[in-house]
């Protein structure tokens, strides 16, 4: 009768054991793997940067989008850098920087960051870059651009309709494509009082705040009554400017009233929670278009706040139905 050897068959079974427990990981892992390609990226790993031209405490573009991702990344838990105030010369090393520390998203914040992303994009494909209003000619690049000329044609109405003197003015950033909006503020003036004169100003930047103050200060000595400005970090002081003289104005990016409550008649917003969350969630689940993506009116991603109380009923009604149509 053959003697039992307790020792080869439990080195038998222990082999026996890690073979299947190295097999059940390995199955394991191709499982998560073909999960991460079906469903994109994991939201609770995601490294994600946003860059700003400006500070971000301007109560509109720039604290506007802090805001924003700040509220997702709570919602989503991925982890977030922000760099702000950054000079146009300082955008293309930043962005490396984050992409060689392995950054999934970086998020530039407006129009001057298009051109170095694609300076840092073709170097880093795994780094997906997006930014507004620019071009975006590699497969890890999207840009955002809004459909303004819409927005700009039912603002216009509004300074308008609510102008005594037949004097508007309009505070653009000589950028080109700011003056799709220009010309829609232009159109919606037209529509709605074909007297009524319409004056441009230009600021040099975003954040030109003396510039955008010394405009607003020239257009109310030419008889200006309402003002549209378009600026990211120089809203505030037009906005305060305008209010001593006792002249409207009309905000943006922000529902701007709470500046001046008796003097802002209205903001054009740009709901970019709803812009954002959609980046989130495209690119979470792989699907975030590269090159342009358009959003406007159509999309909510535009919207007019509510007006103040010195906007007469009939005018609001008036402007409402003007949005309707050009949702239609």
């Amino acid at each position: 009768m053959p003697k039992f050897q307790p020792f080869p068959s439990l080195f038998a079974g222990l082999v026996i054991g890690l073979l299947l427990l190295i097999t059940s990981q390995f199955l394991v892992s191709l499982t998560h793997l073909r999960d991460v390609n079906e469903r994109g990226h994991s939201a609770d790993k995601l490294r994600v940067a946003l860059l700003l031209e400006g500070p971000t405490y301007d109560q509109g573009w720039n604290s506007s989008a802090l805001e924003s991702m700040t509220e997702l990344q709570k919602k989503l838990g991925f982890s977030l850098e922000v760099a702000g105030n950054l000079k146009p010369e300082q955008i293309q090393e930043t962005a490396a920087k984050y992409a060689k520390n392995n950054y999934d998203l970086v998020l530039g914040h407006g129009g001057i960051f298009s051109a170095p992303f694609t300076e840092v994009a073709r170097s880093f494909p795994n780094t997906r870059f997006v930014s507004f209003n620019g071009e975006a000619p590699y497969p890890n690049q999207t840009t955002i651009r809004y459909d303004m000329k819409p927005a700009g044609h039912l603002v216009g109405m509004l300074a308008a309709k609510m102008s005594r003197t037949g004097k508007v003015g309009y505070i653009v950033v000589d950028k080109p494509h700011e003056y799709a909006q220009v010309e829609g503020f232009r159109e919606g003036v037209r529509k709605a009082s074909p007297k009524t004169t319409v004056i441009v100003g230009k600021a040099s930047d975003f954040n030109d705040v003396a510039g955008a103050v010394q405009i607003t200060r020239q257009m109310i000595d030419q008889g200006v009554d309402v003002i549209y400005t378009t600026g990211d970090s120089f809203n505030l002081e037009v906005i305060t400017e305008a209010q001593r003289a006792k002249v409207y104005t009309i905000g943006y990016i922000a529902d701007q009233r709470f500046i001046a409550p008796d003097y802002v008649l209205a903001s054009m917003t740009q709901d970019l929670r709803q812009c954002y969350r959609t980046i989130m969630e495209q690119f979470t689940e792989n699907r975030l278009p590269s090159g342009k993506v358009t959003y406007g009116l159509g999309e909510g991603v535009n919207k007019l706040s509510p007006m103040g109380p010195m906007v007469p009923q009939k005018i609001r009604e008036e402007i409402m139905q003007e949005l309707n149509f050009l949702l239609k």
